[in-house]
């Protein structure tokens, strides 16, 4: 009997010694957890920005549109009317508020490359920014390889290198919408404009309608 119970003792101290302590699995599962969180908010911020950048080149391309279909209209009046006098005034103000637009507008929807030569040891030192594709671009392939390997092997120093990225894309949004701002503050005040104008000589009696 001596014999069996010491067998059952030493067989439960081994199965005892296999499982890992309780406080071991938590870390291990709250560590998951903070990774699963950190990359969720990359992921829901990336898409953020994706569409964000897509809403400003819609409204940009809206802009273009319309003032050049505006200046385009506005010309063949001009051009029809074949005399130059104060009563074109509103149409010079509307044909210049819309110039002026188009050209922010242009500037809103331009691509914006920031192209700069990186090294490895950039991209190690987290300097750089390998996931945008106008630095990427000016290492080798080898060059590339390496440096995807290092942000493998090296979880901090890919969330950094997202960190960056998210940055240069806000960045990028910021000026578009800042140009966009510009372009339709601009539409409106050219419209505006050209329609005071038009009232303020039409009840002056600049314009007479034809019998």
């Amino acid at each position: 009997m001596s014999e069996q119970s010491s067998l059952h003792v030493a067989m439960s101290g081994a199965g005892a010694e296999d499982v890992p302590p309780t406080n071991e699995k938590k870390d291990k599962k709250k560590k998951k957890d903070e990774n699963r969180g950190i990359e969720t908010m990359y992921r829901v911020t990336y898409q953020n920005h994706i569409a964000l950048s897509r809403l400003a080149d819609n409204k940009a391309n809206m802009l273009l549109s319309i003032n050049g279909v505006i200046i385009s209209v506005m010309i063949a009046i001009v051009t029809r009317v074949g005399v130059v006098s104060w009563s074109l005034l509103p149409l010079i103000v509307l044909i210049s508020g819309a110039l002026v637009s188009l050209a922010f507008a242009v500037l809103a929807a331009r691509p914006r490359l920031g192209r700069g030569r990186i090294t490895v040891d950039e991209v190690r030192n987290g300097t750089s920014n390998l996931l945008f594709f106008g630095q990427f671009t000016t290492l080798s392939l080898d060059d590339f390889q390496t440096s995807l390997d290092e942000l493998a092997k090296d979880r901090k120093l890919l969330y950094h290198h997202l960190g960056r990225q998210l940055y240069h894309m806000g960045e990028s949004l910021n000026g578009k919408y800042r140009h966009l701002q510009i372009a339709y503050a601009v539409f409106l005040a050219g419209v505006a404009g050209a329609t005071l104008l038009f009232i303020a000589m039409y009840a002056m009696g600049r314009f007479t309608v034809a019998a």
